[in-house]
Parts: structure tokens; C-alpha cells; sequence
């Protein structure tokens, strides 16, 4: 048995750490961050010892454009080395570490599709497992399977308890689960499925349908090529939710909603697990036909930033929080029990 349970939070996912600490009851452990001016950093643990105490460090593997980005740490890299040299720090006192990375970093690179590439995903889990990490606590992978890159043990937590709580207080029960691409399709018939069951127990009388968008990609820019829609004829008077794991650009999105709505749809909305969002993005969906983005806190997405950058109102874009998610997942892998009961069946 480990002693109490300890909350280290990298400068990424600061706020969501707070947010899972005031969930659970306890205060995160005091660190500063040194860096000095030849660009190295040194982190320092100044607050009490945290020896055989079970230690959970928080840091997301991205960062959205708004939030505060130091001079050489704020990046991708320099996030990652933060985590790796927070976990190093700990190791020889903590009973045990869990890497906890609300959005895995380098997700996306996980198979080799050009000669001569790294399978960075990969190379993320073993960098984990050398500064002695004992577990990685993560949320939606873009490819389910990549855990099974690691020799450490990982659990994948998902979103879709807060977004199904937001899609039945719509109050519509003609609903169409559309798929932005045909990566997404299990998890949007996931999702209906809950959302059917849902409205069932409430007494409802659910007309659901479910498809996706088919679309290509001719070279590695973000620029999507939408074909068709494919698994539903007609979405006249439905309300469209698309569900995705990520989203930098906002295009898939946008293009998707455009063609739900020339198919007869009243309204679209969209459900993204980690809202990367980049400036440009912002404006995009502002200006798009979606009704609304749903975003976690995965990556922090700060409203009053994005609305200074990119001078307007940010009226499209909500963060629903998975704190609570994170923090029952901590507080039952310290208690050594099952985490079964996060993943609404899956």
C-alpha cells in the first residue's frame, strides 16, 4: 500500500490540476520552475517530502495558442522535458508515479507511413518508462491501440460522460451521429448508443441515426477533401453531433457541418475531446454554420485570450470540464480499484 496521494502539476495543465485537487480535497505539491538563460530548466519540489506517497504528475502533451507560453518551455518539447524531469525528480522518494497526460503528446504519430520516420508516439511511452514513470493515466488517444506501445501499464479515460449530459439537455430526440471521418466511427455509434439509452430511461422517444463523412487527404497539410456523406439518406429536421478526439484547424469540422446542413439538418453541433485550436481555427468555426464546439480541458482553451487575439466575441466555443473524471480515476487507481465503470461500457 502507498502513502497518501500527491498532485505534482506541470505549467501545461495547471489549471486543470487545480480543478482535479479541489475535486479530491487536497492541495497540489508546491514546484518551481527555473529556467535559466541559456534555455535550460531546472524544477525543484520545495514543498514538503513526498517519499513512498503515490504521486500522480499532470502534464498535457499540448498546448492551445492562448494560453501563457514561456520562452523555450511552452512547446510541445519543452512540456515534454518538464514532465519527464518533474518524474525523474520524484522517482527516488515516491512509492509510485503515474504520468498523467490529459492529452498524450505526439497521439498522432503512431505508425510509420513514409520511409525513415520515427514512430514518435512510441518513442513518448519508452522516454515515460527510462525516467521510471509506473503508469500513464491518459484521455482518447488518436489511435486506441498506440497503448499498446507501452511495457508500463495504461489507462485510456474518455469524454463522453460530459458530452452525453450536454446532448440530452438539448431536448431533441431526432438526433443524427455523424462522423467527421471514418477514424471517428466507433466512437460516435458509441456515443449514440448512450445518448438512445439515456432518453430511453428518461421516458423519451429516440429517433437516432448514424453515418460519416467521407473525406481524403492527398498530402500531410490540414486541408480536407470532402466526397460525401455516407450511412444516412436524409437529415431533414435532425440535430447533427459530431464527435472527434482532436481538433487543431477546425476544417473537417466546418466542412462537415456545411454538408449536414445542405442535407436538411436544423442543427449541428460538434464534441471534441482535445480543442488544440489555433487562431485561425477560432475564426473559422465563429464564422461557420455549427451551432456550438464543445471542447475539455484537456488543453486549456482560455475565452478571454482568444477573444483579445483575435479581436471579437468568442460566442461558439464551450469547455466542459473532465476534472471529475480525472480525479475518480486518481482516487480509485490509489485505491487500487477498478476504473471499468469510467468508460460507460467501453
Amino acid at each position: 500500500m502507498f502513502g497518501n496521494i500527491a498532485i505534482c502539476c506541470g505549467r501545461a495543465s495547471q489549471a486543470l490540476g487545480l480543478r482535479i485537487c479541489e475535486i479530491l480535497g487536497i492541495e497540489p505539491e508546491p514546484v518551481d520552475f527555473v529556467q535559466f538563460s541559456n534555455g535550460n530548466l531546472m524544477v525543484n519540489f520545495i514543498g514538503e517530502t513526498v517519499r513512498e506517497k503515490d504521486v500522480f504528475v499532470i502534464q498535457s502533451g499540448e498546448r492551445s495558442i492562448f494560453q501563457d507560453r514561456d520562452k523555450a518551455f511552452g512547446t510541445v518539447s519543452g512540456d515534454i522535458l518538464e514532465l519527464l524531469q518533474m518524474i525523474y525528480a520524484l522517482k527516488d522518494s515516491a512509492g509510485r508515479i503515474t504520468a498523467v497526460t490529459p492529452y498524450f503528446p505526439y497521439a498522432r504519430s503512431d505508425k510509420k507511413d513514409k520511409p525513415r520516420i520515427a514512430i514518435t508516439a512510441k518513442m513518448m511511452f519508452d522516454m515515460l518508462e527510462s525516467v521510471q514513470a509506473d503508469r500513464v493515466l491518459t484521455m482518447t488517444l488518436h489511435c486506441p491501440q498506440s497503448q499498446g506501445f507501452s511495457n508500463i501499464p495504461v489507462d485510456q479515460l474518455h469524454a463522453d460522460e460530459v458530452f452525453l449530459d450536454k446532448i440530452v439537455s438539448f431536448g431533441s430526440d431526432k438526433l443524427a451521429f455523424l462522423a467527421p471521418d471514418s477514424g471517428s466511427i466507433m466512437n460516435n455509434d458509441f456515443l449514440a448508443m448512450h445518448v438512445a439509452r439515456s432518453l430511453k430511461e428518461a421516458g423519451r422517444s429516440p429517433d437516432i441515426e448514424t453515418g460519416y463523412v467521407k473525406k481524403v487527404r492527398i498530402d500531410d497539410s490540414e486541408t480536407p477533401h470532402i466526397k460525401t456523406v455516407e450511412g444516412i439518406d436524409d437529415l431533414t429536421g435532425r440535430t447533427v453531433i459530431m464527435n472527434d478526439d482532436e481538433t487543431l484547424s477546425g476544417k473537417s469540422l466546418v466542412m462537415s457541418a456545411e454538408i449536414a446542413l445542405e442535407r436538411g439538418a436544423e442543427k449541428v453541433y460538434a464534441f471534441v475531446t482535445h480543442g488544440i485550436l489555433s487562431c485561425s481555427a477560432v475564426l473559422r468555426i465563429e464564422d461557420s454554420p455549427l451551432s456550438k464546439l464543445y471542447v475539455t480541458d484537456t488543453v486549456e482553451f482560455d475565452t478571454e485570450a482568444a477573444q483579445k487575439v483575435i479581436g471579437g466575441p468568442v460566442t461558439k466555443i464551450e469547455t466542459l470540464s473532465v476534472a471529475r473524471i480525472f480525479a475518480e480515476a486518481i482516487k480509485r487507481t490509489h485505491e487500487g480499484k477498478s476504473l471499468s465503470s469510467l468508460f460507460l461500457g467501453k
